[in-house]
């Protein structure tokens, strides 16, 4: 499955969200925005598709505002 974007509202957000899905067993990969993403931050995570529903659970578990998922 492709990979999905998910995006925050900080460049803090993103590398706290990273070690929340660290945790969570997701993998992540910190990568730069891309042009067609709408974000105050320069940084977004990239996440297999498959554990889309996985990641943004363990993002809310751990309080982490997700900013959008971009497909």
């Amino acid at each position: 499955m492709a990979d999905v974007i998910l995006y925050f509202g900080s460049n803090a957000d993103t590398m706290i969200a990273t070690k929340a899905l660290k945790d969570a067993g997701v993998a992540a990969k910190m990568i730069p925005k891309p042009a067609n993403v709408s974000s105050p931050a320069n940084l977004c995570l990239s996440v297999d598709g498959a554990a889309e529903s996985q990641a943004v659970s363990a993002l809310g578990a751990a309080g982490v505002s997700l900013g959008g998922v971009a497909k």
